[in-house]
């Protein structure tokens, strides 16, 4: 099976766990895919075989912790301990999808409000300016601060699947330590003094700019 069918097969089983080993087998789950250098085709299969070994077992009437053990994490350090590093060249296609998805959503939205304000509204101006080095420089930097943000976030996610919180003040923290830390990042970058080979065009330009580097980003994320 390809990683999408084995993921919705995944989720279909899951539903026939009870709230015990759902809540044993989704902490397994969190863990493991967060993994982020792994092969997500080995990752989503040896999550099959857990499942159905889970399925078996729970009609015999044996819990998660009775095939499983009684330590959830040190289980799934084990499993992730034996998948396969993820190729180089599908880490790149990760970081480039990050990248490329990451630019086009601000290009875009930078393009939209600076338009509307300077067409709309006479505010700013309608020509963009950008020098060629420090532009190289903020992509660089802008990328690096994406893959910080996830590299971060699935680090806490792995740290809190076995453990009881709070969705909803968890989710609501990690937005706004989330923001808090890109809103300096980025601020930091565009603050950089300008250097290298000056250009311009017009800010509405930003707006296809924008939807182009987010279609590369999905058609890489696709491949």
């Amino acid at each position: 099976m390809r990683v999408k069918e084995l993921i919705e097969e995944n989720n279909r089983k899951r539903e026939l766990l009870d709230k015990e080993n759902e809540n044993y087998y989704e902490g397994l789950l969190l863990y493991i895919r967060t993994s982020f250098n792994k092969s997500e085709q080995e990752t989503e299969e040896i999550l099959m075989e857990v499942l159905d070994h889970l399925l078996e077992a729970q009609e015999e009437g044996r819990t998660a912790e009775e095939v499983f053990g009684d330590d959830p994490k040190a289980y799934a350090e084990e499993i992730v301990g034996e998948l396969p590093t993820a190729m180089p060249k599908e880490i790149v296609k990760i970081l480039s999808m990050m990248g490329l998805i990451f630019l086009g959503v601000f290009s875009f939205s930078t393009g939209l409000l600076a338009t509307i304000l300077s067409y709309g509204f006479d505010m700013g101006d309608t020509i963009y300016q950008f020098y060629l080095g420090s532009l190289a420089v903020r992509v660089a930097g802008s990328i690096l601060v994406a893959y910080l943000l996830v590299e971060g976030a699935l680090r806490y996610i792995r740290w809190s699947a076995f453990r009881s919180i709070n969705r909803k003040k968890e989710f609501i923290l990690l937005f706004l330590l989330g923001g808090g830390a890109s809103g300096l990042a980025i601020a930091g970058l565009y603050l950089m003094p300008s250097f290298g080979v000056p250009f311009e065009f017009p800010v509405y330009w930003l707006i296809p700019i924008g939807v182009v580097l987010y279609g590369a980003g999905k058609w890489v994320g696709k491949k």
